[in-house]
C-alpha cells in the first residue's frame, strides 16, 4: 500500500470522525510519510510501520466505529454532522435534565465557593485601606494636637502595608473574574450541548 492508498483509506475509514478532528489525524499520518521519506524508507515500509487504516480507524474512533453493521461500508458510514442531527431528536429532555443538573450544582457548589472567592478579595481590597494610615496621622496632629514619632513610624509601615494590599487586590480580582467568567461559558456550554 503506497501513500495516497494509505490516506485514501484513512480519510475513508474515519469518516464518522468531527472534520476537523479527522484533518488533524490525517495531518499527523502525513507528517510520518514525510519524516520516513526524508530518512531513506518507500512509502510501503511506512505504510506497513504505521499499521492498518482499518486497525487505526478503530482505535482512533472507539465507540464510534461500527464495523458489525450487516454491509455496512466505511464509504456510505455517516459523518460526524450526520451523526449529531441524528441526536438531536431527544435534545428537550437533554436540555431539560442539563438545567437541572446545572441547577443544583450551582446552588449546592458553585454559588458557595464563589461567594467565598470573592470575600477573599473583599477583605484584601478592604485592608489595601491602610493605605490611609498616614491620612488619620494627620488628622490626629491637626485637630487633636497630639503627635507622637512612633505613631509617624506606624503610619508609614502601615501605608506601605495597605500599598501591598492593593497591589495583590488588583492581581486577585483579575484572577477571580478570569475564574468566574470561565465558569459562566461552561454552564453556557454545556447548556447548548458544546461539552
Amino acid at each position: 500500500m503506497n501513500r495516497q492508498q494509505f490516506m485514501q483509506a484513512m480519510e475513508i475509514h474515519l469518516r464518522p470522525m468531527d472534520r476537523l478532528e479527522r484533518a488533524e489525524l490525517l495531518a499527523d499520518y502525513e507528517q510520518h510519510f514525510e519524516m520516513g521519506l526524508r530518512e531513506g524508507r518507500s512509502e510501503e515500509e511506512i505504510a506497513r510501520e504505521l499499521g492498518h487504516p482499518i486497525e487505526i480507524a478503530k482505535e482512533a474512533l472507539g465507540d464510534r466505529y461500527d464495523a458489525q453493521t450487516p454491509g455496512s461500508d466505511p464509504f456510505y458510514a455517516p459523518t460526524f454532522e450526520e451523526m449529531r442531527s441524528q441526536q438531536r431528536g431527544n435534545r428537550a429532555a437533554r436540555n431539560f435534565f442539563t438545567a437541572i443538573g446545572l441547577f443544583f450544582l450551582n446552588i449546592i457548589l458553585a454559588i458557595p465557593l464563589g461567594l467565598t472567592l470573592w470575600s477573599v478579595w473583599l477583605t484584601i481590597a478592604s485592608l489595601s485601606l491602610l493605605v490611609l494610615a498616614p491620612v488619620a496621622a494627620a488628622v490626629d496632629f491637626l485637630y487633636l494636637g497630639h503627635f507622637e514619632y512612633s505613631e509617624l513610624f506606624v503610619s508609614i509601615g502601615v501605608f506601605g502595608i495597605g500599598i501591598l494590599f492593593a497591589i495583590a487586590t488588583k492581581w486577585v480580582f483579575k484572577a477571580f473574574k478570569l475564574i468566574t467568567l470561565q465558569y459562566i461559558r461552561w454552564n453556557q456550554k454545556t447548556m447548548k450541548g458544546d461539552v
